[in-house]
This record gives C-alpha cells, structure tokens and sequence, in this order.
C-alpha cells in the first residue's frame, strides 16, 4: 500500500484568509491550519468557525488537513475539538504535552465526537509536539506511545527555551546548543522506539535557504521523515531533502529484491557491491522506500 508523504507540513494562520488562498497553491504535503500560537487569546473563538469553513469549503488539492489545537490544559482545547471536528480534519496536532495523560485526554474527546458526527472511530490521527514544555521532555516516550491515534511526534525549542528562560538556542555558526540538541536527538528516538513518524521543527530563519537545507539533510541523517515550514519559499527545499534521490530509491528496491531472493534459499546474509548486508540493511533499504511514498 502506498504511504502519504508528510515530508513537509505548512503552518496557516488561522483566519488569515490571504495566507489560506496561497497555501492551497503551494506543493506542501500537508496543511496546519493554526489555532494556538498564531491566533491572539481575544480572537480564538472567532477563529474555529473560520477553520471550519476552511476545512469544509475549500479544496486541499489531496494535502493532509491538520488543526493545531491549543493545549488541552488550557481549557481551549476541548472548544477547538468540538467547533471543528464536524469539518473531518485528517487530525490534530498536540501542542505542549506535559505527560500522556494530557495525550489520552484528547484521544478520549475524540473518540466521543466522531461517533457523534459520523467520523469511524479512530479515523482521527495526531501528531504531537512532544518537547515544548520540560516536563513533556522529560515524558517523551510516555507521550509518544499514549494513543494509537499518534501517527507522528514532532519536537520545538521555542516554547521549551521560554520556559527554561534560555537566551539562545543555537551557537554562532547556526548549531544547535546542548538542551535542543538533546530534544531533537530524543524525538527522534522516541518515534522510532514508538513506531511513528518523527517531524523536524521549524527553521525559523526562513530567508536562510542553504542553512534550511542543511539542517533538512542532517535531519534525514537522524531519522526524520519530514519537516514543518513557516514559509512558502522552504517548502521545496524540505521536500527535495527529504525525497530520496532516483539512485537512492533503485538502490533500495534492488537490495529488497535480492533479499526476497536470497530469503527463499534460508540466506539472509550476503555480499552486495563489496560489502557484507543483513538484516539491518533490509530495514534502512524499507525505510528508503517508505520515504519515496512505497
């Protein structure tokens, strides 16, 4: 079955009505349509019918449609779910998870309204943004694996910086310092240990291509399978860092074939272009292929 490709997910204001016209234009593979940080306190309510609308009337042209949510302990979150799921987002994203319990909760509201709105039960995925508090840091695993609904676990260091009271995140040359290194290395890890996607973060230096593309490749090195944008102009980056090349892929389906060979005569360890492949190179070779979209 062939996978959807979440290489790049765009975030859209919500209720800025000029930012959606263009979104719907642009080759992201998915859409977040914001209800938390990009939308003031006063104007929240306002806001969900607005993203409903959107999510109702327009066409996504076969992106992914992602709500982000505010968080569940704030007391909006549960508002947001009610006024937009009649709308058939494919799911919600999870901002600022403390620990699993705040995952099952939301988990638990959907699995109320889909029957309500005639959503089959569990239809509703989430990916969630599991490093922005540090207690959520802390109970990433925990976070990860707290629904099945979870396709995917993001991280951020805005909110997480803010709480810790960090006064920079990165080095002079544009590096990760220690804490966010320690949040992407264990998203990461996290969502493999889960069996979920892992979402790179934002690059939140959008004019900054060339350091966009280098964080999207060392991000490919990490395991991630894609990448948030806050820019139109990032979008084609992410995705051609995060496509494995023609070569990549030939590679990949050739090295599956010859195991599928080798496998019907009891092998599973054999020379291939000089060097010695086993089982682990069967995963990687899979993963490759799972990135190009099966």
């Amino acid at each position: 079955m062939k996978t959807r490709a979440r290489r790049s997910l765009h975030f859209v204001p919500g209720g800025n009505e000029k930012m959606m016209a263009k979104a719907i234009t642009l080759p992201a593979d998915a859409l977040i349509l914001d209800l938390e940080d990009a939308v003031p306190p006063g104007l929240k309510a306002g806001t969900r019918p607005i993203v409903r609308q959107w999510l109702g009337d327009l066409d996504f042209g076969g992106r992914e449609r992602w709500v982000r949510m505010n968080p569940i302990a704030t007391g909006l979150g549960r508002a947001d779910l009610e006024d937009t799921i009649a709308a058939r987002p494919d799911g919600y994203v999870i901002p600022k998870p403390r620990h699993a319990t705040d995952v099952r909760e939301v988990a638990q509201l959907l699995d109320a309204l889909e029957p309500r709105h005639g959503i089959p039960s569990g239809t509703t995925r989430l990916v969630v943004i599991a490093t922005e508090t540090p207690e959520g840091l802390l109970n990433i695993h925990e976070i990860a694996t707290a629904t099945p609904r979870t396709v995917a676990i993001s991280w951020g260091i805005e909110d997480l910086g803010a709480a810790m009271g960090l006064p920079r995140t990165r080095d002079a040359d544009g590096r990760y310092l220690d804490i966010p290194r320690y949040a992407r290395v264990m998203c990461a890890i996290a969502a493999a240990a889960a069996g979920v996607e892992a979402i790179d973060t934002v690059y939140t230096d959008f004019a900054d291509l060339e350091g966009l593309r280098r964080e999207c490749e060392d991000g490919v090195a990490m395991g991630f399978s894609g990448k948030i944008s806050i820019h139109p102009n990032q979008i084609p980056v992410i995705n051609a860092a995060f496509t494995p090349s023609a070569a990549e892929l030939e590679e990949a389906r050739e090295l599956v074939r010859l195991f599928e060979q080798h496998m019907q005569r009891g092998i599973y360890a054999f020379t291939y272009r000089g060097q010695m492949v086993d089982a682990p190179h069967l995963a990687r070779a899979r993963k490759v292929i799972t990135r190009a979209g099966g």
